[in-house]
């Protein structure tokens, strides 16, 4: 109870929020130019890189549950160390290593080395992904526990997701910068750059993912009187919440959404607007303004509204339709205005995600009687990944459809529709069906959730 009352510092939740800023960075650069790098400048076929990629989504299905199950299970070092910030520690320079390697393989004929490509894309992944979940899941899991109150979970989530709107500029905007499509080495060179500047960004976030002294002796209680949960009664556990598994199926389509813009802007900036990489800020920038100017006001309506389940319909719903005008842009001021659009939704979405999961946790937490937030994070994480198959896929069809060619600066007009196929139009689709899902699913309200608080106090989880 009194833990609950203890006040966190705006200082400690910036910390805390800085790892999102490091993830939002490796988004832009891995979701932003991993395509573009490998089939456009590499001049790998795209079927190659996407089966790679594949196998290294399907990688995760094994990777992040048992992550998440191994971070639960009860160790020594939780009552001097920890529960989630010693694997924080561990995960986080490795991550950032094998970020950089993905963009420096060997320069080697593209046809007569394909396989050895394909080998080098799928290592440098599963090993990126590997150490990215096991810091990446821990600091999700631990949101709900460091931060227990409605306002403090409101304005810690507010700091999450400015900071992640400035990880995710920093990740799209800079590296056009650093980069030139006809020099593969160049992409090598800015991945090495990151390193220096992530590492930077990693140690400012250990400090906000020190778990207090109250919250380890809270550990410790529970290791001593909590059963041995196995890896599948974990994961029965985990997909049994439906309120849990319609938040995940929402995220991954906004997931979708994520990973088809990112990686798409290269291509719109290149062959449909026909300008040189770097352009893509004129995109990217109004996109980022719009989310962060929007993040305030959207926050004090959250407090005002004080309905978790309403304010994320409304993001998910604005940050879906603002696909649409993407569909009708020709030309920059047309790109402009649509990525004004979506930013607005984006942070309305940005603000509502947080609270909603950590509910979805809680009702999980209070039904079993068990603290595995790292079981639930790791089939979260699970889930996710399904939108980089999705993207990987999208990609290659519409560009085999459309006769998309990597080795020409000029693009038919079937093959300009269909980048804007897989920006737009097939996210949007597949993500209002996941909001109609979830409107008629999800029923964790506001009564209800502080139902779910007092139990969770009850139980002295």
């Amino acid at each position: 109870m009194s833990e609950n009352k203890k006040k966190i510092s705006t200082l400690n939740m910036l910390s805390f929020g800085m790892a999102d800023l490091l993830w939002a960075l490796f988004t832009g650069i891995f979701g932003g130019l991993f395509f573009i790098f490998w089939e456009v400048v590499v001049g790998l076929d795209i079927i190659i890189i996407t089966l790679a990629y594949t196998i290294f989504a399907v990688w995760n299905i094994i990777n992040d549950p048992i992550v998440g199950y191994l971070a639960d299970r009860p160790r020594k070092f939780w009552s001097k160390l920890g529960k989630r910030y010693p694997w924080y520690i561990i995960g986080g320079i490795p991550a950032i290593l094998f970020l950089a390697a993905i963009f420096s393989p060997p320069f080697l004929d593209p046809v007569d080395a394909a396989w050895i490509y394909f080998a080098w894309i799928l290592i440098s992944l599963c090993l990126y992904e590997l150490f990215y979940t096991i810091t990446q899941l821990n600091h999700v899991a631990l949101f709900p526990d460091k931060f227990r109150g409605d306002n403090d979970r409101r304005k810690g989530g507010f700091w999450r997701m400015f900071l992640g709107i400035l990880g995710t500029a920093i990740g799209f905007i800079v590296p056009p910068f650093l980069i030139d499509t006809d020099y593969a080495s160049s992409f090598a060179s800015m991945a090495w750059i990151f390193v220096i500047v992530n590492l930077v960004i990693f140690a400012t976030s250990i400090p906000g993912h020190r778990e207090s002294k109250e919250l380890k002796d809270r550990y410790v209680r529970e290791q001593e009187k909590r059963e041995s949960v196995s890896f599948f009664h974990a994961l029965k556990i985990v997909v049994s919440h439906k309120n849990f598994m319609v938040v995940i199926l929402v995220f991954l389509m906004d997931g979708i959404i994520g990973a088809s813009l990112t990686a798409s802007i290269q291509y719109v900036t290149l062959y449909i607007l026909e300008e040189p990489e770097s352009s893509a800020i004129l995109i990217l920038a109004p996109f980022i303004l719009a989310v962060i100017v929007s993040l305030f006001p959207w926050l004090l309506l959250s407090q005002k509204m004080k309905n978790n389940r309403k304010m994320l319909i409304l993001g998910v719903f604005l940050n879906t339709i603002g696909l649409l005008p993407f569909m009708f842009a020709r030309t920059t001021l047309g790109f402009i205005i649509a990525a004004v659009i979506l930013g607005i939704g984006g942070g309305a979405l940005r603000i509502g995600s947080s609270p909603v999961l950590a509910d979805a946790i809680d009702e999980a937490v209070a039904d079993s009687g068990k603290h595995i937030e790292g079981s639930f994070m790791g089939v979260y994480t699970f889930f996710i990944r399904f939108s980089l198959i999705a993207q990987g896929w999208i990609f290659a069809i519409a560009h085999t459809l459309t006769n998309f060619d990597p080795n020409s600066a000029t693009q038919s007009e079937l093959a300009k529709f269909g980048i804007l196929l897989h920006t737009a139009l097939i996210p949007m689709i597949l993500t209002l069906i996941a909001l109609v899902v979830f409107v008629l699913v999800y029923d964790l309200r506001p009564e209800k959730t502080k139902e779910i608080k007092e139990k969770l106090k009850e139980l002295n989880l």
